[in-house]
Formats: structure tokens, C-alpha cells, sequence
């Protein structure tokens, strides 16, 4: 018997040995609790709201729809995978198994693919912005979050900067005519919250709309290079590796976000002004000019853990489940966050409350007046101004708002970033309407072979008896 294989097993061990074998597997639990992470603790209503899914098929990602699935008020989400049409079957098959295993009724799971294409995002964002009468009020169809995930993944061929202007000069032939430009993940997001831009803000100024940006954990290791480009712009270097590349895309991310949210901000302050002055023609009141609007379309960072499949496995360059995997499987499941656990920080930008200037002050105040009773009891969301809510371009990592470098705070670079992928969006999008007219003033192709008509076989038999 099994129990008795165990006990005779355990019988012939010392004491010692088994207390030596508790703590070590006490201290391997606290270990793989520590290197978890936090859970997110914020909930929100989310009942008859909208979650866009923009992000590639992977543990991480289905772990996210998992949790949205099964909210207290779940969402409807929307999956976007970008990938072209039909999906893959097994894809299929993963979704209807998380769609089987909701048990609230309210939970909704929608999937349409999303080629990172000119015509993927044109053709997605016409039928979005064209609803059935009757199925919409004014403002079009709503959204509430929009993640955006497949730049923080690990890969040993990444879209490096030398290989943008390859990529955009890259087409697919499909059918008659030119499919459109394979975008990279930045290009992909920036070409779609671009074109979804005019629905969002028709939305009413009191929906709280977040647009979530995914970053790689291995950011910190591109900076000094950055560093060293800013001191140098001549200075090489010798090429980065995928920590580094990985890396960059991140800090590509974190410029793209803050450029885009003072844009956002622009937009609602302009809007402001136009309410708060009806007559075009009177001089706006000086403390009105120095009222500063923030958008109520937020452009927030998360930077995500060390996650096994998408960052630890593609570093270490072992695919499949070969030798060197199985050896250090153990490892990585000790010191590695489940899916589960790394999708935390996504949850607590989605659903943590919103501060503004004033309560973000009274927090800090208070803060500072009971520092020293939090560092004896420990900090939780109501004393920790950090995890007591997000505002507009804050980064989470861990279920809490982390502060960046100074040199990541640099507005010239932010701006030169947004421009300069903006640009290569535009030379895209404008290389594709133009093959498209090319296609369409070209004339049809004609077939230059001849044909004959074939004989029946009553022509057959007539001229045989003839």
C-alpha cells in the first residue's frame, strides 16, 4: 500500500533529517510567497462596462480574462488578438473553456482578431464606430479600459530601431489587392488609439476611461545606455541582447505614455475653456488659465513581473520543454510569479480609484504624520498614499505607484518619441492608400491564353458519321 510505503519511508529517516527537511520547505514557501507579489485588493463596478483586450495569446493574457471573467460585477471584454483571420482552433478552444467556466451569468467574453495591419485597424475601428441604429446613445459604443500587452514580452528577434524602416516598407499580398504594413506592437497601439481617439471622447466627462500600457520588467537595464546616448549621441556600443532590447521597448513605452497623456490633458483643458467661456469673442479670465483639466481618459503604465513564459524562458533562450528547462523548472517555479499572481498589478490599474490633486496632498499630509506608526504596523491601502489610488501617467508595478529615474522624465525625448512613431504610423498609412489606388485605377488582369471550346459528344459522334 501506498501509506505504507510512505510511513516505512519516513520511519527510517532521523529526526534531524526531518526537521531539516520542514524548514527548508517552510523556507521555500515564504520564499515563493514573497517573490508573489501583492494581490490586488481594490475592487470596482464594472457591470455594463467594457474592457478592449489588446494583446497576444499567452498564459498571461488568458490569466487576465480568467480574472475579469470572474469579478464580483463582471465586464464585457472584448479580446483582440493580433492575429489574422480565421484564429487558430486551439485559441478557440481556450476561450470557450474560460467562457464554460464562468459561473456569473453577467460575464461576457467576445473575441475578433486584430491583425497589426493598416486594414486590421481600419477595418476594426469603421465597424466599431458604425453600430446598428438603436443599439447606442450619442456618445457611439462604450469602453471603459483598454490593455494594450505584446511589448513587454522577452523574444530573442525583436522589432529592433534598424529594423522599423524594413518592417515598413513590408507588404502582404491578399487577394486583389495590398493587405498593409506589419506594424510593431508600438505602432499596432498607437495607429489604434489613435483612429478610437474621436469615439473616446465623446464619451460624458465623469466616465473614468483608463488606456493601460503593458511594460517590460527589464526596463532598468536599458537606461544606461540611454544614459550614454544622452552624454554621447556618438557613442555605439556593441549590440544589446534581448534583456536590453526587451528593456528598451519599454522605455519607448514609458515616453510614448507621457507625451500621449499631456496631449489627452490638452484636449480636455481646451474643451474646458470652450465650456467655461461661451462667448468665443471675451478674453479668457487669468484664473481660468491657470485651472489645470485632467483628462478623464487616463494613460496609465504597468510594469509587469518576471513572468515565467513571456520573460524568464525567452532570456534564457530554451524553448520547449527540453533538459536544461526541466532542470531549472524548480527554480523558476520558486522565484517566479504564476500568472495568476502577474496579472495583480494589471487588476489594481484597472479598478483602484482615481486621486486628484487635493486628495493626493491630504494623503501625502497624512502620511507624513504617521510615518513612524506605519513603519511599527505596517502600511496598508488607506496609510499608504502609494497603493491608495492612481492618477494620469502613473506607473504600477506590485500593486502600488512607483516613482521613475529622473532621466525618464524627460519631456524632449518623450516628444521626439511620440513624433517619430507617429511619423512612421502616418508613412505607413499613407504607402497603403496609395498602393490601394494603384490597385484600383490598375486594370483588371486579362488572360492571354486561348481556349477552345470543347466538343460535345454529340458533335463527336456527327462527325464520325460523316
Amino acid at each position: 500500500m501506498p501509506v505504507n510505503i510512505v510511513s516505512e519511508s519516513l520511519g527510517s529517516i532521523s529526526n534531524s533529517k526531518l526537521v531539516f527537511g520542514a524548514l527548508a520547505g517552510i523556507t521555500a514557501y515564504g520564499l515563493k510567497v514573497a517573490t508573489a507579489g501583492r494581490k490586488s485588493i481594490w475592487e470596482r463596478e464594472w457591470a455594463g462596462k467594457l474592457i478592449m483586450v489588446v494583446a497576444p495569446p499567452e498564459p498571461t493574457t488568458f490569466a487576465l480574462l480568467h480574472a475579469l471573467l470572474h469579478l464580483p460585477s463582471p465586464p464585457q471584454i472584448l479580446y483582440l488578438p493580433p492575429l489574422p483571420s480565421p484564429l487558430p482552433s486551439t485559441l478557440l478552444t481556450v476561450l470557450h473553456t474560460l467562457k464554460i467556466g464562468v459561473t456569473n451569468p453577467a460575464a461576457q467574453l467576445h473575441c475578433e482578431p486584430l491583425p497589426p495591419t493598416v486594414v486590421g485597424v481600419r477595418d476594426f475601428v469603421r465597424k466599431w464606430s458604425s453600430p446598428h441604429k438603436g443599439t447606442t446613445g450619442e456618445e457611439g459604443r462604450r469602453v471603459d479600459a483598454i490593455v494594450l500587452g505584446g511589448s513587454w514580452e522577452c523574444s530573442s528577434t525583436p522589432y529592433t530601431d534598424s529594423d522599423r524602416e524594413l518592417l515598413l516598407n513590408e507588404g502582404e499580398e491578399k487577394g486583389d489587392g495590398v493587405e498593409g504594413k506589419k506594424w510593431t506592437a508600438h505602432q499596432h497601439h498607437l495607429h489604434l488609439i489613435t483612429s478610437l481617439l474621436p469615439s473616446l471622447l465623446k464619451a460624458p466627462a465623469e466616465r473614468d476611461i483608463r488606456i493601460i500600457s503593458l511594460v517590460s520588467p527589464a526596463y532598468p537595464a536599458a537606461i544606461p545606455r540611454l544614459e550614454k546616448q544622452l552624454a554621447d549621441s556618438s557613442s555605439g556600443g556593441k549590440e544589446p541582447g534581448p534583456l536590453e532590447r526587451a528593456g528598451s521597448d519599454g522605455l519607448t513605452t514609458f515616453f510614448m505614455n507621457a507625451h500621449f497623456r499631456l496631449i489627452l490633458d490638452a484636449l480636455a483643458s481646451a474643451s474646458y475653456a470652450k465650456n467655461a467661456a461661451p462667448d468665443p469673442s471675451a478674453p479668457v479670465p487669468q484664473e481660468m488659465k491657470k485651472v489645470e483639466v485632467t483628462s478623464n481618459i487616463k494613460a496609465l503604465s504597468v510594469v509587469m513581473p518576471w513572468a515565467r513564459d513571456e520573460v524568464v524562458r525567452p532570456i534564457l533562450g530554451v524553448w520547449g520543454w527540453g533538459w536544461l528547462w526541466m532542470l531549472i523548472y524548480p527554480l523558476v517555479l520558486l522565484f517566479t510569479p504564476g500568472p495568476g499572481m502577474a496579472v495583480q498589478s494589471v487588476l489594481y490599474a484597472l479598478s483602484a480609484p482615481v486621486l486628484y490633486d487635493g486628495k493626493q496632498k491630504a494623503l501625502a499630509k497624512e502620511e507624513t504624520k504617521e510615518v513612524k506608526q506605519a513603519e511599527n504596523k505596517g502600511k496598508n491601502s488607506e496609510t499608504d498614499a502609494s497603493r491608495a489610488g492612481v492618477r494620469q501617467g502613473d506607473v504600477v508595478r506590485d500593486c502600488a505607484v512607483i516613482d521613475l529615474p529622473p532621466v525618464l522624465h524627460n519631456k524632449e525625448i518623450a516628444r521626439g518619441t511620440y513624433d517619430r512613431i507617429e511619423a512612421e504610423v502616418e508613412a505607413g498609412v499613407r504607402a497603403f492608400e496609395e498602393a490601394a489606388k494603384k490597385a484600383a485605377e490598375a486594370p483588371p488582369k486579362r488572360d492571354t491564353k486561348v481556349k477552345f471550346a470543347e466538343t460535345s459528344s454529340s458533335t463527336e459522334s456527327a462527325a464520325k458519321s460523316t
